[in-house]
């Protein structure tokens, strides 16, 4: 076609020339396109396993917890002196009617967030004991056994069975605080308003926010009461979860 045409009535169009790219801006322009398309589908696939992996380990995880004493045992509280022993199991309703997680010694992540589910800090207080039982878990990676901490509201329990108890904590607060802020697991928790000398707590800890982990969300719980695990599962609990 001329870059000139005269039409019938003599109106002159002048067509700006057809600028054709060129074969390396052409190559160039198609790769780019190739690699997003190439890291977007690379990002799901990425997420999809991750995610599926963390389904796939924790519900392992709550099987084990839920099936442990048959063929091992908790060790008594007062006799806890390596990393990874296993001495309790908790059980939180938010979390699930079949969330359960054991607890073990240490907090380590191999072997026991990442394998067992929830380590205790060493230098806290056990359950039951005046001061503060202080506890770590993953919310993402490795079962996410804490994904649902953000979700905790008044009124809700964590029950926690060792080989001769059961301890019942009532919800207090949730607080998000930075990772040097390690006071919140004192004896009297710092950053807990409620928190006096001579009280019972216990502190569940994560990282925040879930893959990125810059911060670390804090919930606080109060000791309501204890009954001997002779007595069978504690009868609130059972009604949410049924007998195991």
């Amino acid at each position: 076609m001329s870059d000139i045409q005269v039409l019938p009535d003599g109106t002159r169009i002048i067509w700006a020339p057809i600028q054709r790219p060129k074969p390396f801006a052409f190559v160039t322009q198609v790769t780019g396109e190739l690699l997003i398309t190439f890291g977007v589908v690379l990002m799901l696939f990425v997420g999809y396993k991750t995610l599926l992996q963390d389904s796939l380990v924790g519900s392992s995880q709550s099987d084990y917890a839920a099936n442990f004493e048959n063929k091992d045992g908790f060790v008594p509280l007062d006799q806890v002196s390596q990393e990874a022993d296993i001495f309790g199991r908790m059980y939180v309703p938010r979390f699930g009617e079949q969330w359960t997680r054991l607890i073990a010694e240490g907090t380590r992540w191999y072997p026991v967030l990442n394998e067992i589910g929830i380590g205790r800090y060493s230098r806290s207080e056990m359950p039951g004991e005046v001061g503060n039982f202080a506890v770590a878990a993953h919310r993402g990676g490795f079962g996410g056994a804490f994904r649902d901490i953000d979700k905790l509201v008044t009124g809700d329990r964590v029950y926690i069975e060792t080989k001769d108890t059961w301890f019942i904590y009532t919800f207090l607060e949730t607080e998000v605080v930075k990772p040097y802020e390690v006071g919140v697991i004192d004896s009297v928790p710092e950053k807990l308003d409620v928190a006096v000398v001579g009280g019972r707590y216990l502190t569940m800890t994560s990282c925040t926010p879930i893959f990125i982990n810059t911060d670390r969300i804090i919930s606080w719980f109060e000791l309501e009461r204890e009954q001997p695990r002779s007595a069978g599962m504690p009868y609130d609990l059972k009604v949410v979860i049924g007998s195991r």
